[in-house]
């Protein structure tokens, strides 16, 4: 697959959080909905942004098959809420990122990173947050993995 590479300012967002530990990529599906139902017992009227941004990022470095995955799942929304022992609250802040988007399966994810970490390095700019995996269209909008479109953000500043 051939991807473009955007440049682009992420704006601020507030955003209620969930950090944890999956076993495999096929599960981080059923942690993002127990994240949400578990956000919305705390918060039942919260509301989330239009147009839909959340995002998962990985703490052991690009997604990886071995060991257990450590994740963040985020989910901007229009204030902040109440808490509990998992669920946060904070305030991302702008953020210059290098972008592209992936049509597809989850699967073929790493070509989209291996792309974008390429164009990071040639262009001498420096990693400062996590990337995101930005999810726009996929099992929950869409009948075919061919429709799934996941936007990889990944924050940098000028070395």
């Amino acid at each position: 697959m051939k991807y473009e590479i955007i440049t682009k300012e992420l704006p601020e967002y507030t955003v209620y959080y969930k950090d944890g530990t999956v076993d495999s990529f096929s599960s981080i599906a059923q942690f993002i909905l127990s994240s949400a139902e578990e956000c919305m017992a705390t918060n039942p009227n919260i509301k989330c942004i239009e147009p839909d941004y959340c995002f998962v990022s990985y703490f052991n470095g690009e997604p990886k098959q071995e060991n257990k995955i450590k994740l963040r799942y985020a989910q901007a929304v229009t204030e902040s809420g109440f808490e509990n022992e998992t669920i946060k609250f904070t305030k991302l802040k702008p953020v210059k990122a290098v972008c592209v988007y992936h049509k597809g399966s989850y699967s073929t994810l790493p070509e989209a990173y291996a792309c974008i970490m390429k164009y990071i390095e040639e262009n001498s700019l420096e990693i400062i947050e996590e990337p995101r995996e930005r999810y726009i269209d996929g099992m929950w909008n869409k009948g075919s993995e061919e429709d799934w479109l996941t936007e990889i953000q990944v924050p940098v500043k000028s070395k």
